[in-house]
């Protein structure tokens, strides 16, 4: 059967253009799903009822009886019950292997306040008692506005040891005293050129903060983790995103010369990889064109299909909490500063038209309008040096964005991949936001309709685990309200013009996260000839109110037509 399998999508897809009424094989399809709702995505946003595969792959569509031709004695009918069924949900920006960190580190994520944390520290130290170090993520700007958080609270609890706690974005780490003394930062040292070490008011000591590029200061003292360690982790990740319907996700930073991209195509060789990883390696601001015949040989490395290095990763600026995300305007708590722009103009320029040139698509963090200006001026050059290519360079936050900017993501070909679970009022919004940036440009952050009437394709995504949990349903919600769950008054919505429709949330974490990863004719939709990745959910997003899709559960997710979770509550 394997040979003639070409041949029976080739002849499948043939008949469907002309007739919405399949002709029968005579070998039969493996598996039919019937009696669904079976949202396709596909051009004409069509539903059907049924659907029909063959070695993984969608050979029919259409109605129960149009399907009927396609049973025979060894084909599998499944009824759906009425059950929505959807493409499997991608995630364009994410760190997967990052899920290594929750496995071995203290978790500090949604807890508030110091007391909280210290409680945590304590527990962590308490059933770790032989650790020479502690490493934790997820503590909160929010809980530490304008000054930042303090080393002497982590010595109150831990002081024997170094103590290194990231935020829960990632560009911050606190740390306690012994960790100071030991890198030998002190009143002397200098900031690096990207990162700042935050210090008492009129004071020069260390305070305990590290943002951006001063994280690097206490680096050695905090080795990374190893080859089996990420793979332990990166499988924990897939489980997680496949019990939230995800088949697809692009790993958004990768390091040459670490076990990372090895752990991944080592899952692969050994088929545990139950779906699709694409990525993105790290380019150095520091360095110039020598960095880049490296990113090659990794890439050219590739050999599987499910994991494929197919990006270049680029930070032009840091984030609005650390003062370091790039603006146009000065920060109103800080009117002498921009924030920090991480490259070279000039470099930036060179380096990304090299990267181009090399077929790279170039995967962008950019929080700040200038920061995003910056970038598009810099693929601006890339296409006056190189012409215009299939690129599909992303760029991926989008926190503040200048309208007349916008117009230039669908000029250039550029993919938005914003993070709509950021999309309300919360604490970061009210102790963070309005602050640092005023009333006016708080209320104007994360566009995303007018990149939908802009004609621009744009990609969910979570950028766990600076999101947790990053279920694509809770973001789809958010991406409609753009408000806290939960809340109501109309007061609560960050900028309402900027909602969105249901059929674009879904598109955004379906087929234009396929587009993303050049994978549109792959899989993204449910269309015949493409692979069978789906989810079946347990209510009709259609026919329920907005404020209840947070609550909607994925039954079942199935990649290469095979189940590769099933919930509890799962009948089928």
């Amino acid at each position: 059967m394997k040979s003639y399998l070409p041949f029976v999508l080739a002849f499948a897809a043939l008949l469907c253009t002309f007739s919405c009424t399949p002709k029968p094989f005579q070998e039969g399809a493996d598996l039919i799903f019937k009696n669904g709702q079976i949202y396709t995505v596909d051009p004409d946003r069509r539903s059907v009822q049924a659907m029909a595969l063959i070695q993984g792959r969608i050979v029919a569509l259409g109605s129960d009886s149009s399907l009927n031709a396609f049973i025979t004695e060894g084909t599998e009918v499944i009824d759906l019950g009425g059950k929505l069924v959807l493409p499997g949900f991608f995630d364009s920006h994410a760190h997967p292997v990052s899920a290594t960190k929750q496995l071995y580190e203290a978790n500090l994520y949604n807890l508030h306040g110091i007391t909280e944390i210290q409680a945590a520290l304590k527990a962590f130290r308490a059933d770790h008692p032989e650790a020479k170090l502690i490493k934790g993520r997820g503590w909160s700007n929010a809980d530490f506005p304008k000054r930042g958080p303090d080393k002497k609270d982590i010595d109150a609890v831990i002081d024997d040891i170094p103590v290194s706690l990231s935020d829960e974005g990632g560009h911050a780490k606190w740390v306690n005293s012994k960790t100071l003394e030991l890198a030998g930062i002190d009143e002397m040292t200098i900031d690096p050129a990207g990162g700042v070490v935050e210090r008492y008011e009129a004071s020069r000591e260390p305070s305990g903060a590290l943002r951006e590029d001063a994280a690097g200061l206490v680096a050695d003292l905090f080795p990374y983790y190893g080859f089996e360690e990420l793979k332990k982790g990166l499988l924990a990740y897939q489980e997680m995103a496949l019990a939230f319907g995800m088949t697809a996700a692009h790993d958004a930073y990768l390091d040459v010369g670490i076990d990372e991209v090895p752990a991944y195509r080592s899952l692969e060789k050994e088929n545990l990889l139950k779906m699709r990883f694409r990525a993105g390696l790290y380019v150095d601001p520091d360095q110039d064109m020598e960095q880049i015949q490296a990113l090659i040989d990794e890439r050219d490395a590739d050999e599987g299909q499910l994991f494929r290095i197919n990006s270049a990763k680029i930070f032009i600026d840091g984030v609005v909490e650390g003062s370091t995300g790039y603006l146009n305007e000065s920060y109103d708590h800080l009117p002498d500063s921009k924030g920090k722009l991480l490259w070279d103009v000039e470099r930036l320029n060179r380096v990304s038209a090299q990267l181009d040139q090399e077929n790279f698509q170039i995967h962008v963090h950019a929080i700040g309008d200038g920061a995003t200006r910056v970038m598009l001026d810099a693929l601006e050059y890339v296409q006056s040096q190189n012409g215009i290519r299939d690129s599909r360079h992303a760029i991926t936050h989008l926190q503040l964005v200048s309208p007349k900017d916008i117009l230039r993501f669908h000029d250039l070909g550029v993919v938005a991949l914003p993070q709509p679970y950021w999309f309300k009022k919360d604490s970061y919004y009210y102790n963070i936001q309005v602050p640092y940036l005023g009333l006016e440009r708080a209320d104007h952050e994360y566009p995303m309709a007018s990149f939908f009437n802009a004609g621009v394709k744009v990609a969910s995504s979570s950028d766990y685990p600076v999101t947790i949990p990053c279920n694509p349903l809770i973001a789809i919600e958010l991406g409609m309200t753009r408000q806290e769950i939960g809340t109501r008054a109309s007061s609560d919505v960050l900028w309402p013009e900027e909602r969105v429709s249901l059929a674009e949330m879904i598109e955004s974490f379906t087929i234009n996260g396929a587009y993303a990863d050049f994978l549109e004719a792959e899989t993204g939709s449910l269309e015949v000839g493409k692979s069978a990745d789906f989810i079946l959910l347990d209510r009709n997003l259609f026919q329920i109110p907005v404020t209840e899709i947070h609550q909607v559960q994925v039954l079942a997710t199935y990649f290469q037509g095979k189940p590769v979770f099933k919930s509890v509550r799962n009948a089928f």
